[in-house]
């Protein structure tokens, strides 16, 4: 599978629930920002992509973290980033 396509997959496989958030932000992270050749990617992905890819780089499921203004995720932000991106990809 070339990195595209597990992007894709792991939004599909996020939205089902067989990931859970710590471990999609993980691969998606990785996935995006060391895996993809950001030119094999049309422009809406690129966009959607890397908007997403900063907010699974500074999820945290921790409550100290989140008391920091501005800086890091909590899950109910990535479901709902993952939701806008998958909704404006028509991913099913």
């Amino acid at each position: 599978m070339i990195p595209k396509e597990k992007l894709y997959y792991l939004l599909s496989e996020f939205k089902k629930g067989n990931y859970d958030t710590n471990t999609f932000c993980d691969l998606f992270t990785v996935t995006y920002n060391v895996e993809t050749d950001y030119e094999l990617l049309n422009a809406k992905e690129h966009e959607l992509f890397r908007e997403l890819a900063k907010v699974t780089a500074r999820f945290s499921q921790f409550e100290e973290d989140l008391k920091l203004p501005n800086v890091f995720y909590d899950e109910h932000q990535v479901k709902q980033k993952v939701s806008d991106v998958i909704r404006e990809l028509s991913i099913e």
